[in-house]
């Protein structure tokens, strides 16, 4: 027996022979259907063993230089006989025969013509293949491995939703009036020294931190610079405050990544309102990651200086300490981390479950790091996160118009057409066959 996804065979033979029939303007294009038999003198094993599926054209064929790349997404060979086109048929064929566990050769000379064979196993029930529109919609899952575990993480935040703030100060009365002032706002967590300091940031990944200068063990500006410049905590919005009123002193503080500064004595309503604005512009850029998020075969996350301006008033913030509505910039640590997470995403878009591990060991980072340097730039879970990017992408394939609602699906790893539909409503209040309709 013979077990398939009609579907899925449907969507192969559709792009093969369009693909012929595009690099064949004259000539043959034959399709064959033909049973494998074994060779070993057993009747068992010599029974039928696979089915092959054959395209063959007598067309412009396809250099050799060409051949290693034609099932990537989005090549298209350079030449006399360049088609138009998005280049992701081919790309899109290689991801199916994957997920129907079949073979998938090519065969070509530049001159003769090409033929593609797609060859299925008998007896085979493929159980990755696509599952019917009516299957529960919580079979889809980016990150089966994530889900249990970040769940817990996701029900403590949940638990108490208030920013988790870091006060590091050897002044017993300075740290306590910081406390009194901010924990009906904020979870506050505390530190005597820089290095307490450090390890307390490194182990709870606060979300800001509010640090003295002048400590033992290790000052404020020792304990900014290592944190600044681990990937694990250089997101985390740092505020100095200090006796230190020389131009020298607060030079050094905005050289080593301070992301504002407070004179002491200080008002704790001005810290208050200074927090406040940093939180603020930190949600705002997240925002504008998720916004500008989707990524191509040259991924990266385009935040230019002028998109995310941040100057010395930014930093220092003025008298009044008004609103700040502006984004503030995204270190080059960050810039780095967001585009090598959205270049992971690209390479494995049709991949229906990525891997918590996969994804923390090309990221070198533990699994509860990652988590929580995606949710604090992003404000979402990762999870989620690449949810919404296979959404954007799905978005802009339907726009092109190139594929189907079933192929687009497929193409950014959902097995799960009706839980592929739920999910894009969802995000855009649109159904992504209003969207090929032209109605998006």
């Amino acid at each position: 027996d013979i077990y398939f996804d009609s579907e899925i065979i449907s969507t192969v033979l559709n792009n093969l022979m369009s693909n012929a029939i595009k690099y064949t303007p004259k000539g043959s294009i034959d399709l064959t259907l033909s049973c494998i038999q074994g060779k070993t003198g057993s009747a068992e094993q010599d029974a039928l063993q696979k089915v092959s599926i054959s395209v063959k054209d007598s067309g412009y064929g396809i250099s050799k230089s060409a051949i290693p790349h034609v099932f990537d997404r989005y090549y298209q060979a350079k030449g006399l006989h360049q088609a138009s086109g998005t280049g992701i048929g081919l790309a899109l064929v290689k991801s199916l025969a994957k997920l129907h566990e079949a073979e998938l050769t090519l065969q070509s000379e530049e001159g003769k013509g090409t033929e593609f064979c797609f060859v299925l196993d008998a007896n085979n029930t493929y159980p990755n293949a696509l599952h019917k529109e009516d299957a529960p919609a919580n079979e889809e899952v980016l990150l089966p491995t994530e889900e249990g575990n970040s769940s817990k993480e996701e029900e403590k935040e949940q638990a108490d939703v208030r920013p988790l703030l870091l006060i590091v100060e050897d002044n017993d009365d300075i740290r306590q009036y910081v406390n009194e002032s901010l924990c009906e706002d904020y979870r506050i967590i505390e530190a005597r020294n820089g290095k307490e300091g450090r390890d307390l940031a490194f182990n709870q990944i606060p979300d800001l931190i509010v640090s003295d200068i002048m400590m033992p063990e290790m000052d404020g500006i020792e304990m900014m610079k290592i944190l600044k410049n681990d990937i694990r905590t250089s997101h985390i919005p740092i505020i100095l405050l200090t006796a230190k009123t020389t131009p020298i002193d607060q030079e050094e503080g905005y050289n080593s990544g301070a992301d504002s500064y407070l004179m002491k004595p200080f008002s704790a309503s001005l810290l208050h309102s200074r927090i406040r604005n940093i939180l603020s512009g930190r949600r705002r850029l997240a925002e504008f990651i998720i916004q500008h998020s989707l990524t191509g075969a040259n991924a990266s996350l385009a935040i230019s200086p002028e998109m995310t301006e941040n100057t010395d008033a930014n930093v220092l913030g003025n008298a009044n300490d008004n609103i700040d509505t502006s984004v503030p910039e995204l270190s080059p640590l960050d810039r780095k981390f967001m585009e090598k997470l959205n270049h992971l995403i690209e390479e494995n878009m049709t991949t229906i479950d990525i891997d918590i591990a996969f994804m923390t060991d090309k990221m070198a980072m533990s699994h509860s790091s990652f988590y929580r340097k995606v949710k604090a730039l992003t404000g979402v879970s990762a999870n989620e996160y690449i949810r919404k990017v296979k959404l954007q992408r799905s978005m802009q394939l339907l726009k092109e118009g190139e594929s189907n609602v079933t192929e687009v699906a497929m193409l950014t790893g959902f097995n799960n057409i009706g839980y592929f539909r739920k999910c894009f409503k969802k995000e855009y209040g649109i159904s992504p066959s209003d969207v090929l309709k032209g109605k998006g």
